[in-house]
């Protein structure tokens, strides 16, 4: 772990690069946003790559978060 905020954001290293997660309430203070954002990415295909990877974990966290 490099860095962390209770409530607010969380940061890891994973391989060579650095990944950050937020959480944060939306606009409408009804909803929660979860943010990732990883740098130090080595090209244009691996930043296309982690982003597919990334909204794949989004995807699965809302799923479960929805049938709560």
């Amino acid at each position: 772990m490099r860095g962390y905020r209770p409530q607010d954001r969380i940061r890891v290293t994973r391989g060579t690069t650095t990944v950050q997660v937020t959480v944060a309430p939306a606009a409408d203070g009804a909803r929660t946003m979860l943010r990732f954002h990883q740098e130090h990415l080595a090209s244009a295909e691996e930043r296309e790559q982690q982003r597919t990877h990334w909204q794949a974990v989004l995807d699965r966290a809302a799923a479960v978060l929805d049938r709560q």
